[in-house]
This record gives C-alpha cells, sequence and structure tokens, in this order.
C-alpha cells in the first residue's frame, strides 16, 4: 500500500553561494587570489582580515602576554586555517601569505601590536602540521632587523619581554629565511601582461593598508597619555603641598562666606572642606577614565571586525 503522505522536495536556494562564488567577479579579484589547489583559490584580503581580526582581538585585552595571545588564538580557533590549505605544493605560498600579513604589523607603531605580530607569527609557524612539513618565514634584511630591535629594547626596557624571548626562540628553531624578496611571485607572465593595471592597483592599496597599521587611529588619540600621566602626577604633587597652608585655609574661609553664607574659622574643618571638594578630587581618575574609553574603542573595533562579512 502507497503512503498517501505528500513527498517533501528539496528546496533549491534562489542564490546558489558555490555557483556565485565559482569565479571573481572582477579582475582585481582575479588578480588577488591565492591558490590552495588546482583550480581552488582564496582572495587574499580574507586572510588580511583573518589576521586583522587575530591582532585587534589581542589588543582590545587588557593584558598582553603570551598566555593572553594563546587564549585569543584558541577562541577564534585560528588553528583551522592549516585545514584550508591541505595540497603540499601550495602550502608555501598559503603559509607566506599568512606570514606577509602578520609582518606588515611590524610598521605599527604600537609595541602591543608588535608584541602581538611575534606571538602570531610562532603560533602560525609551530601549529603546522608536521605530515606537511614546516614552511619557513621570509624575512628580508629590513625585516629582521625590525625584529631584532624590537627583541633588543624588549630586554632592555623590561617591557614585552616574552615577546623578545618567543621572537628569540624562533631564530633558534631556524623558522627564519633570508630572501631578497618577502613575497613569493605567483604571477605568470602572461598573468602579469594581462592583469598590470589590476596589481597595480592591489600594490596602491596595500601601500594605503600598510599606512594604516602604521598610523592607527586610536593609538594617535593615546600617543601622549605617559605625558599626560605625568603632568596629572605633578600638579596632584602641587595640590598636596597647598592644602595645608593658610592661604589654602584662608581662601576655603572666604568661599564658605561667598556661597553658604557661612563663617568657619576652625582650620580643621576648612581642611577637611577643602579636601573633600573638586579642587581636592585625584587627577589621575581623569586618566583613568581615558583609558576606559581607551579600551572600549578597541572592544569597539574588535566588535565590527567580527560582525563584517566577507565580500565574495
Amino acid at each position: 500500500m502507497k503512503s498517501k503522505l505528500p513527498v517533501k522536495r528539496p528546496v533549491r536556494p534562489k542564490n546558489n553561494t558555490a555557483r556565485r562564488c565559482r569565479f571573481p567577479k572582477t579582475s582585481l579579484k582575479a588578480a588577488n587570489l591565492i591558490p590552495i589547489a588546482q583550480r581552488v583559490a582564496i582572495i587574499s584580503d580574507a586572510i588580511a582580515d583573518d589576521v586583522e581580526l587575530l591582532l585587534i582581538h589581542f589588543r582590545s585585552k587588557p593584558k598582553h602576554e603570551f598566555h593572553d595571545f594563546d587564549d585569543v588564538w584558541n577562541e577564534l580557533h585560528f588553528g583551522l586555517i592549516h585545514f584550508t590549505c591541505v595540497k603540499r605544493e601550495f602550502r608555501a605560498t598559503f603559509m607566506n601569505a599568512f606570514y606577509a600579513c602578520v609582518l606588515d604589523y611590524l610598521q605599527s607603531n604600537s609595541p602591543i601590536i608588535k608584541a602581538g605580530a611575534i606571538f602570531a607569527l610562532y603560533f602560525l609557524f609551530a601549529s603546522q602540521p608536521t605530515v606537511w612539513g614546516k614552511n619557513r618565514i621570509r624575512v628580508s634584511s629590513e625585516t629582521w632587523a625590525c625584529l631584532f630591535n624590537f627583541y633588543v629594547e624588549s630586554i632592555k626596557s623590561g617591557t614585552h619581554v616574552e615577546a623578545g624571548l618567543i621572537f628569540d626562540k624562533l631564530r633558534k628553531m631556524g623558522a627564519f629565511v633570508f630572501v631578497q624578496q618577502e613575497e613569493i611571485d605567483s604571477y605568470p607572465v602572461q598573468a602579469k601582461i594581462e592583469f598590470e593595471r589590476p596589481i597595480k592597483m592591489l600594490q596602491q592599496l596595500n601601500d594605503i593598508r600598510l599606512n594604516m597599521i602604521k598610523e592607527e587611529p586610536i593609538d594617535l588619540c593615546m600617543q601622549f597619555n605617559p605625558e599626560y600621566d605625568e603632568l596629572a602626577k605633578q600638579y596632584g604633587e602641587a595640590k598636596q603641598e597647598t592644602y595645608y597652608t593658610a592661604q589654602a585655609t584662608l581662601a576655603t574661609q572666604r568661599n564658605m562666606k561667598e556661597t553658604l553664607n557661612v563663617t568657619e574659622k576652625r582650620p580643621r574643618l576648612l581642611q577637611n572642606v577643602l579636601l573633600t571638594s573638586t579642587l581636592g578630587k585625584d587627577e589621575t581618575d581623569t586618566m583613568k577614565r581615558i583609558r576606559v574609553t581607551y579600551e572600549q574603542m578597541w572592544n569597539s573595533k574588535r566588535r565590527k571586525l567580527q560582525q563584517r562579512q566577507p565580500e565574495i
């Protein structure tokens, strides 16, 4: 006996994502592909976005030590990127694309971002599955000098020491290979001729991206933070010296007479009134509020990156 229940046929979606993603929409995107298989590639902007999210996520943390980066790496499941490219012959180009994006952040003026970049290099290199072998990090003499200078400064100043030690560990592991040109030229001769204009546009866009990394707006807003801290400290110390002077007591007495019509002559009470007024407020509280706003700006940027939808 045949069932009379209606057969539910699968509904084909109106927008076929696989078909829509089969070929790049523009020549600019076609020139910006990283091959991961014989006829499969990913757009390099996706790699740049992933690296940016990783480092901004680390920057938005309250602390910036090695275990904090480890938490971010695991939270984002970043190690899964290795399974995007499982063909051995394409691994070198794929890993170099990640290394190059991370090395770009060494141009940042923020020591925290530089430390995060070194941590990212270590995790990318160490997390490679052994079955495919380790693809080393291509560095030019300029990049090596930048890495080594950060290592020396971190040890001397005692800040971001862990990042300096991680760089030294990478060096001892033989993770670096010295090259004249860091980028692997993956364009065939015919493609260079055909995509000459898109390639130039991509270079210009990359220059803009590097400038944005170097001149991060949030860091520019806070670049005078240490100077403001010192100024607030000096101002607070100067106020402390005036609280218990005869002039301060007399000024408080006159202010109470003019504003409250109260006549008070006891120095002890007048000093207490002065200390509880806005003049007696700790000036470092203002800097603390600024730092809170500063961290909120980083968290806001991190959330926007997480919510950003990839362009197909």
